[in-house]
């Protein structure tokens, strides 16, 4: 970067920690730390519903998947429009909760000790998401600012502790690999550590009021970046229109969606439709019970604000990723192309040593390389596509105007301070608000959980850096971020609309879908013996041993906890009546103007007039009403139009 970058970059650094600061000032009362006072309007709640999802991770991940995939890697963003439809119907349900946290649902409907289970649960959720925006937010950040952090890295010459989870749980032998191994602090890891000082700064003084409007802040410049970058992309390979004749340089790069024949490659599983309707079950399970979702919800003044906010600000991230997709296809053609800058006259040996080993690799000739040296070049090429955005950014932005490279850093601070900011805050709330307060040390003033809540943050933060160093792959980050909070999401799902789900269903579908995700995860061949049948659809040799196809380790996990769960269900009695009243009439009653309970402190009035409600065989659904059913079609409008309009600009390029 340039002394204009690093201008813009550090302005940036002030801005973010002057919001927290005034953020600060505003806060009337303790829980506004954790709820942002419950007054945030609707279009602030539509840049936290884009921003809080649409971290520095997510543009990087998306054209790292369109490099690898072609535009059929646009469905890791994809896979959750189908589901987005079903916010403007759950969004409401969340709001009328009053919750500070998602535990504050599972103490309404099941009890204290499901609420204490997800706060556990929620606060690994929280420090997993964190972790993986930290990964992508260091690597993109290294790459812009490149060789500052490398620099760095060769001074401060230090050691790092890296955990093997695999060897963890290995039984001991003289054969098992050490668990903990120490190596060179990286580029990345100093960023990342950078990065999760400005958070916990911001985060702590702050709290959720300043996560909510440094998301806004950096979802302009997100908006404002992609809308500078896409049509100077796209004049470097010679228009819109050119991509059809260049297909040759990628095999199949414009097919919207990977065939289901495709075969799978080791480490490599194509984007079939199957894998795209488990990612997108694994997705709807999963999304409500994110840690950072009920206080998206829960911020809003009102329940029109929670809908609008959450359903759109989701839709527009979904139709920035087909901006983005399509920037990643214009960086397959310009990279591997002609006019390539890693052909340049000034290009390193290294760049070209890397553009050697990319066009080997889709070129799909393998035929004259040694298994090490086509090893290296897979490597080289998902290397190179992780961190596209960030060569793309520097090859582009400083011919446009000084200070965009540093405005782009900037950018990947403020994503990464605003999400991980509000996962920080969720996840400490979880703990001071619920662990700590019902179970540890009940009794104290509001402040006193406020302190300790402050105090959790940064220890969740110094947890997710040490999962970070474990991360090679982003894509993979994306996986993990998909599953994780699907496993206890069936029971909220089933507790919202299922009366006999009960305290033992959210137990055991939570044990049972963890224990089934170590056995397909860690030990695959026992699962291949118990259905030897399928051995060849759902399992793969590796050179690493024997590995379960991803598509099939979801359905197993999902599909048994859930059976599991259902089984517990009918055979228990249902909760008491008055809690099962209690919580129904909670969620069908509507928000007030104005209203500021909690979920502890919230009675429905006896007189409310409450939501319409479809019910059948203990079912209960929210019933239709003028504004649900305008704004869920709507939504599915935008939804089909969105798809269908990509496919159509695929075939026009």
């Amino acid at each position: 970067m340039k002394t204009a970058d690093w201008i813009v970059f550090a302005a940036s650094l002030l801005l973010i920690l002057t919001i927290s600061v005034v953020m600060s000032l505003r806060m009337h009362a303790p829980g506004d730390y954790f709820t942002a006072g419950r007054r945030v309007r609707r279009w602030l709640l539509i840049l936290f519903a884009f921003g809080s999802g649409t971290s520095s991770d997510t543009q990087s991940s998306v054209m790292a998947a369109t490099w690898r995939s072609g535009l059929a890697g646009l469905w890791w963003q994809f896979l959750w429009l189908p589901i987005a439809p079903f916010y403007w119907i759950v969004a409401p349900l969340l709001r009328r909760l009053r919750a500070v946290t998602t535990a504050d649902f599972f103490a309404m409907r099941f009890g204290p000790s499901t609420a204490a289970l997800y706060s556990v649960y929620g606060m690994i959720i929280s420090v997993v998401l964190m972790a993986g925006v930290l990964f992508g937010g260091a690597r993109l950040l290294v790459t812009l600012t490149h060789p500052f952090f490398s620099e760095v890295s060769q001074a401060a010459h230090l050691q790092l502790p890296e955990f093997d989870i695999a060897a963890a749980i290995e039984p001991p032998s003289a054969d098992r690999p050490p668990v903990v191994v120490w190596r060179q602090v990286g580029s990345e890891d100093i960023a990342a550590c950078c990065l999760g000082i400005v958070l916990i700064i911001s985060g702590v003084i702050g709290g959720l009021g300043s996560a909510i409007v440094i998301d806004a802040f950096q979802g302009i410049l997100r908006i404002g970046l992609t809308c500078l970058m896409l049509p100077v992309l796209f004049r470097k390979i010679g228009g819109f229109g050119v991509m059809h004749t260049m297909e040759s340089l990628k095999p199949g790069m414009l097919d919207f969606v990977a065939s289901s024949n495709a075969r799978v490659e080791v480490g490599d599983e194509p984007f079939t439709p199957f894998y795209l309707c488990m990612l997108s079950i694994a997705a709807l399970a999963g999304i409500i019970v994110q840690p950072h979702i009920i206080t998206m919800c829960g911020a809003g003044r009102t329940e029109m604000d929670s809908r609008i906010g959450f359903t759109f600000g989701s839709l527009l991230k979904r139709c920035l990723s087909v901006a983005w997709a399509f920037m990643g296809l214009a960086c397959i053609i310009w990279y591997l192309g002609a006019d390539s800058p890693l052909r340049q006259q000034n290009a390193t040996h290294e760049q070209s040593q890397t553009l050697t080993q990319m066009s080997a690799i889709v070129s799909g000739d393998l035929t004259k390389m040694s298994v090490e040296e086509i090893t290296q070049a897979r490597l080289a090429d998902a290397s190179f596509g992780d961190r596209v955005l960030g060569y793309a950014a520097r090859d582009i932005l400083p011919d446009i105007m000084p200070g965009l490279v540093g405005a782009m850093a900037a950018m990947v601070l403020a994503s990464v301070v605003s999400h991980c900011g509000t996962q920080m805050i969720v996840g400490s709330g979880l703990f001071s608000e619920h662990l700590y307060r019902h179970h540890l040390a009940p009794g104290y003033e509001p402040a006193h959980y406020l302190a300790v809540g402050r105090l959790c943050g940064p220890v969740l933060v110094a947890v997710a850096l040490m999962l970070q160093t474990t991360f090679t792959d982003i894509t993979d980050v994306l996986k993990l971020v998909i599953k994780t909070p699907a496993v206890i999401g069936i029971s909220m799902w089933m507790g919202l609309v299922w009366v006999r789900w009960n305290t033992i269903s959210v137990w055991t579908t939570t044990l049972t879908s963890a224990f089934l995700g170590i056995l397909c995860g860690y030990y695959p061949e026992e699962i291949q013996k118990t259905l030897p049948a399928f051995s060849e659809l759902m399992f793969l040799q590796e050179p690493t041993g024997l590995v379960m196809v991803d598509a099939w380790k979801i359905a197993c996990i999902l599909s048994g906890g859930l059976a599991c769960g259902v089984i517990a269900s009918i055979l228990t009695d249902p909760q008491q009546d008055d809690q099962l009243e209690h919580f129904y009439r909670v969620i069908r009653t509507r928000v007030a103007p104005g209203e500021s309970e909690y979920a502890d402190q919230y009675t429905p009035p006896e007189d409310a007039e409450l939501v319409p409600a479809v019910s059948f065989y203990g079912f209960q659904f929210p019933g239709p009403t003028a504004g649900g059913t305008v704004g869920f079609l709507i939504a599915w409008v935008i939804v089909i139009v969105m798809i269908i309009g990509t496919k159509w600009l695929s075939l026009q390029i």
